[in-house]
């Protein structure tokens, strides 16, 4: 793999990191603590464990790809520059939901106090931008890298959200109502419904 891919894939991934971080801080200046064990023990623990997993093995791969040869697969470098771009469209998708999401931003099942109803930004289209984000930006690193490690790490991050979903909106569901409902109805939970005429 050559160095600007690396590189590149570093610099778009620091953009994430500043802006996630920036949306993290700010949400939590209220200081009100939250209930993570609303999503159940199994799916609170497995999950951040495949995302630590999912994480750990990218930053690994990045600071030295000789200690991932067994699962590196022969990719030409107009393939890595395709999964660069991937992983910067997912890249784009998360920054977009951190500021469309705003203050109500949580790590967990429960919503805030003062939180609002948000349909706009990538809500107009999906549901659940952040979790369709993971998958598009594993698939990205896994095509600029050259492995099927890091895709299969998202994988498991995705499924594992997949099932806390179910949990999720039935929050949602008590804490917006009918408005809720209707949003369901009409918008897709990871993958933009499409339109019927």
């Amino acid at each position: 793999m050559g160095h600007n891919v690396r590189y590149t894939l570093i610099g778009i991934g620091m953009i994430l990191a500043v802006v996630g971080g920036y949306h993290r801080l700010q949400s939590q200046r209220s200081g009100e603590p939250l209930d993570r064990s609303k999503e159940g023990w199994p799916i609170l623990i497995g999950l951040r464990l495949a995302g630590l997993l999912t994480l750990g093995s990218t930053v690994a791969w990045l600071w030295n790809p000789e200690w991932f040869t067994a699962v590196a697969l022969e990719t030409p470098e107009p393939v890595r520059w395709i999964g660069v771009a991937v992983f910067g469209c997912g890249i784009a998708l998360m920054c977009w939901m951190f500021r469309a999401l705003g203050p109500n931003l949580t790590d967990t099942v429960v919503t805030r106090r003062d939180a609002k109803f948000v349909d706009a930004g990538p809500y107009r289209y999906v549901r659940n931008p952040m979790y369709t984000g993971v998958l598009i930006i594993g698939l990205g690193l896994g095509l600029a890298l050259g492995t099927w490690l890091i895709p299969l790490c998202a994988t498991a991050t995705f499924v594992t959200m997949v099932f806390r979903t179910h949990i999720e909106e039935r929050y949602l569901i008590e804490r917006f109502g009918e408005q809720y409902r209707c949003y369901m109805s009409a918008v897709g939970r990871f993958f933009p419904k499409l339109r019927q005429h």
